[in-house]
């Protein structure tokens, strides 16, 4: 990919990496006296990569990939600050730092835009409408990481409420389940839409009575039907994308 954004995830990562004391070296790297870590684009796998390796007495070791995420060009400027956000999460969690915030801050529910196709903000929002139970799941998760990463929420979240509810089969639960990422394909934004086929996808994989139970379920929905199929072998490829959705 010719046009990437590398200072845009440069930049999401840059606090964490003042703060831990990292400088950046000739070599692209950052380290400090105990870690280095570097940001580069695989055009082959079309995926920014997140390396981090160990530093002893000023040498630093191989690097190995710790997190990926897929970058292809569809993607934007607002994607790349997400990649960012993602890999500074990863850093943190790495180094055992948490996001320094202001003592008592309050972390807001997400709000569903009046107009337009609904983002992945008014589907969180449709989501902890559902399911309260994961409202200080949502707080807690953003008052860590100091943004959003919607993807590893729904993996801890929603993937396996999702999988609780397809085991269980009651009609009128999944019927729920179903009208809630049905309207996530149907009336969302580009984003929106792929999250809901995503969803699926991560609830129903190995899972043999969850994809039977969906695909039942989905017999009246053809064409998010279709979408979920199409997409479970690029699901099973893509190692970032089961990593986020698949983390319990």
């Amino acid at each position: 990919m010719d046009n990437r954004y590398d200072n845009q995830v440069l930049e999401e990562m840059k606090p964490v990496f003042d703060e831990q004391g990292f400088t950046a070296r000739q070599d692209g790297s950052f380290q400090n006296e105990k870690k280095a870590y570097r940001v580069s684009y695989d055009a082959s796998r079309q995926m920014y990569v997140l390396q981090a390796a160990e530093v002893t007495d000023g040498t630093v070791g191989d690097f190995a990939e710790v997190s990926a995420w897929l970058f292809d060009d569809s993607q934007t400027e607002k994607d790349a600050h997400s990649v960012g956000i993602d890999f500074a999460a990863t850093v943190r969690e790495q180094l055992g730092v948490r996001v320094k915030r202001a003592a008592g801050a309050a972390v807001d529910l997400p709000t569903a835009e009046k107009n337009g196709a609904l983002t992945v903000s008014g589907f969180t929002k449709k989501v902890l409408d559902i399911y309260p139970q994961f409202k200080e799941d949502y707080k807690s998760h953003v008052a860590v990481y100091g943004n959003f990463l919607y993807l590893d929420f729904f993996g801890k979240t929603l993937v396996p409420q999702m999988r609780t509810v397809l085991t269980e089969n009651n009609k009128k639960s999944v019927k729920k389940l179903i009208e809630l990422v049905s309207g996530a394909y149907m009336q969302g934004d580009r984003e929106t839409a792929n999250v809901a086929v995503a969803l699926l996808t991560a609830a129903s994989f190995e899972h043999p009575d969850c994809a039977a139970a969906l695909t039942e379920a989905l017999t009246e929905q053809t064409v998010l039907k279709s979408a979920y199929e199409a997409f479970i072998p690029m699901f099973a490829r893509n190692k970032a994308l089961r990593t986020a959705l698949l983390a319990e």
